[in-house]
């Protein structure tokens, strides 16, 4: 009895206290921040219900400045990184700019800067993800993400001009 107490505790822990947003960051980018990197938004609905593969509906909304003088550091980094892309951006994600814009999710008027912008950008599909952590087909991915009943994924773009770090995570 004590240990079904503890497990619903330790979920209801998980979800009801907010996660330091810089951790967050690092884990949504999949990289290192830079020490001395700071938060400009956050927006973030949490990481809902703790049940593997969904009921975690939420949003992350993120806007990080990395210090100027590791801006060149952190450019280096995500060139490395296997998950982190050269803008632009290719035409699937350019072509449906706005299902990967946080003012999809409502309540958000801030938006990325994707046309404007020099640096990096990463999409992670956490539906495809997730089928292939799990060895089979639990989602239907053969239709493009923006063209799905519901949204499951984690964009970032990092502006290499201003040093800001938008990441935005989206799972209905």
């Amino acid at each position: 009895m004590l240990l079904i107490l503890a497990c619903i505790a330790s979920c209801c822990v998980s979800v009801l206290i907010p996660e330091n947003p810089i951790k967050l960051a690092s884990s949504m980018s999949r990289v290192k921040l830079p020490k001395g990197t700071t938060i400009v938004t956050d927006n973030d609905t949490g990481p809902g219900l703790p049940i593997p593969g969904g009921a975690s509906d939420g949003f992350t909304f993120l806007v990080l400045q990395i210090p100027p003088e590791k801006i060149v550091e952190f450019t280096t980094i995500l060139k490395e990184s296997p998950f982190w892309k050269p803008l632009p951006l290719p035409a699937e994600l350019a072509e449906h700019e706005r299902a990967i814009q946080p003012s999809i999710a409502g309540g958000i008027e801030e938006t990325i800067p994707i046309a404007t912008s020099t640096g990096y950008y990463l999409f992670i599909d956490k539906q495809e993800e997730y089928n292939k952590r799990s060895g089979k087909q639990v989602y239907p991915i053969a239709t493009p993400f923006y063209e799905r009943r519901s949204f499951n994924f984690t964009f970032g773009l990092f502006n290499d001009k201003d040093g800001k770090l938008y990441l935005w995570r989206l799972d209905t």
